[in-house]
């Protein structure tokens, strides 16, 4: 099981948490894996393991006979170096090659001929969670047999039709290079969080850190762990109740919102801690506040519970993601929230004038919920958008991109996330990006390359100098993140928790420095043009047949509308950020 990773992406906010967090969705899907009896199954992050090449890799001596690349969209150029690794000179001896995470959910075409070439391609995309995967994996089994191979097992259950009963792949017609691929539509979702396999199970299978191309023997033990994933990514709660043009997460979660309980989270948090001494965890979480019962429950399960004979708030600490409106309408539960362990929220505050996106929030709610925040002990981790039309600087109100940072700053923000409004697959304005010529094909004769998808790089304007948007986003995380601002929060601090502010102080500042130069770069590259647009959302280059009873899978509704079919709102899977998962 391989997580993709393009290190071209690592830029802030997130300059060093990509490489001490082990992401939730590599480690779940291989704890699936073995929890149903794979054992022989191994996790490989190409953050840690860039020189990884499936092709020389054994397990306890043999060749891989499962071949599993996870991947975001801002990740594919790795994923497609890895399958074409599998692939290369090989028909009949490579592993059964699968595909999933949010390229493969959108954009499975991609996969199927990679870089354009048909000989190199995955076997079938998994659309959906692991318990897809696991449900194809079990139709396999029945047809690999004592002697067989899954990749021999694969295609006897495609010829025979097997695989039509499995909601959430897509896979090729028969062998022919050209031929279409088939859809069994869209996944069904696990409701009970709490069914799924335990993190530990995934951090017992991951590949230690090094610069080889092959498997060591052995994957990273239990002591070794923390080292080298000093923050655990944990599932807590799936789901939003805002349906944001530019968000994918209520579509991928079908409207639905999907939790563990408390019992659980603790039981999770209490053997991580215990068994591999892991304690900072990162709840990966799309509105935590959503539902207040469930919260409610979590936070008391939590203030209950010990760890090693100490309250799980002193043994360990943790932070998630939630909305202004939903956090601000919770306040009143925050100190439950400090006394489970809770120390951050990322908050989602896109825009404080609301001109961007209306959740509820304004100015003065902001700076009051980061008042009773810090009064808690929770660092509030504000996220903003900038877009098109939003000046650097305005002489009055908070419309300015600087003056709504200064703002957060001086309200008790502890840390800050700025990035662009970016044409997102899954997303309801993805379509429409495209069809008003406002994203990118070509800067300076070389095509922008999916990395560049990540909300840092701006690749869709309307403006005739987009250069100056790119220039903004560096302007505001150098109005944030500089040494006055760090001595400032040590010299006169505002609240107990400057120590946390000052830290992140010196985290910011050594990320910027290379996001600083990256972002000079294609603001450059952006000055100096020629830029071409596209006119069309990429589609599939084969059709697509839908096999399912009711066709209404993201591939489907993506080819379409490449035809120039209406669609409705595509259905599928978001970010890593947020979280990664």
């Amino acid at each position: 099981m391989v997580h993709a990773y393009d290190k071209r992406s690592r830029l802030l906010p997130y300059f060093f948490t990509g490489h001490f967090m082990a992401p939730a969705g590599a480690r779940a899907v291989g704890a699936a894996l073995h929890d149903s009896g794979l054992v022989k199954t191994r996790i490989v992050l190409q953050q840690w393991n860039p020189n990884f090449r499936p092709s020389l890799a054994r397990l306890d001596g043999e060749p891989l006979e499962m071949l599993l690349v996870s991947s975001m969209q801002i990740h594919a150029e790795k994923a497609y170096g890895l399958i074409a690794d599998a692939c290369a000179g090989r028909t009949r001896d490579r592993p059964l090659i699968m595909a999933g995470g949010p390229k493969a959910i959108y954009e499975p075409w991609d996969l199927f001929s990679v870089r354009g070439d048909p000989a190199v391609s995955v076997d079938v995309a998994v659309t959906g969670e692991e318990f897809v995967l696991m449900e194809l994996i079990e139709v396999l089994l029945a047809y690999r047999g004592a002697s067989g191979t899954m990749l021999e097992a694969f295609r006897s259950a495609r010829r025979d039709g097997a695989l039509t009963g499995v909601p959430g792949l897509v896979y090729r017609e028969n062998d022919a290079p050209d031929s279409p691929l088939v859809t069994t539509g869209i996944q069904r979702l696990v409701q009970d969080l709490d069914e799924l396999p335990h993190p530990i199970i995934g951090y017992r299978l991951l590949e230690r850190p090094h610069g080889r191309r092959d498997l060591e023997s052995r994957p990273l033990s239990d002591s070794q762990v923390r080292r080298h994933s000093r923050i655990s990514s944990l599932s807590i709660s799936y789901g939003c109740k805002f349906s944001c043009d530019f968000c994918p997460i209520p579509a991928y979660n079908q409207r639905t919102y999907r939790h563990k309980s408390g019992e659980r989270i603790v039981d999770e948090m209490r053997s991580l801690r215990e068994e591999l001494g892991i304690r900072y965890y990162f709840g990966t979480d799309d509105n935590f506040f959503n539902d207040r019962p469930v919260v409610e429950q979590i936070f008391e399960a939590m203030s209950r519970a010990k760890i090693a004979g100490k309250p799980l708030k002193k043994a360990v600490r943790w932070g998630t993601e939630a909305t202004t409106f939903d956090t601000w309408r919770n306040r009143d539960l925050l100190r439950a929230a400090r006394r489970s362990g809770m120390r951050a929220i990322w908050i989602g505050v896109e825009d404080l004038t609301a001109t961007l996106v209306k959740k509820g929030q304004s100015a003065n709610r902001t700076a009051e919920l980061f008042a009773v925040l810090n009064d808690a002990g929770i660092c509030p981790m504000p996220m903003i958008m900038h877009h098109d039309g939003q000046p650097l600087y305005t002489r009055r109100g908070l419309y300015g991109l600087l003056n709504q940072v200064r703002f957060l700053r001086r309200s008790g923000a502890q840390s800050l996330q700025v990035t662009v409004l970016t044409p997102a697959v899954g997303t309801r304005a993805y379509e429409a990006n495209y069809q008003k010529g406002l994203v990118f094909d070509k800067v300076g004769g070389r095509r922008v390359l999916e990395y560049q998808f990540d909300g840092n790089h701006v690749v869709a304007s309307s403006l005739a100098e987009p250069w100056r948007t790119q220039l903004n986003v560096v302007l505001a995380y150098a109005a944030y993140y500089n040494p006055v601002n760090l001595i400032r929060s040590v010299v006169r601090p505002s609240n107990s928790l400057f120590l946390a502010g000052a830290y992140d102080q010196v985290i910011g500042q050594i990320g910027l420095c290379r996001t600083a130069v990256q972002f000079g770069r294609w603001a450059f590259d952006l000055w100096r043009g020629p830029i071409t647009r596209k006119v069309a959302a990429p589609g599939p280059k084969t059709p697509m047949i839908d096999v399912s009873p009711h066709p209404e899978s993201p591939a489907v509704r993506a080819s379409s509308q490449a035809a120039g079919a209406p669609t409705s709102a595509p259905v599928g899977a978001g970010t890593d950020g947020t979280a990664g998962r």
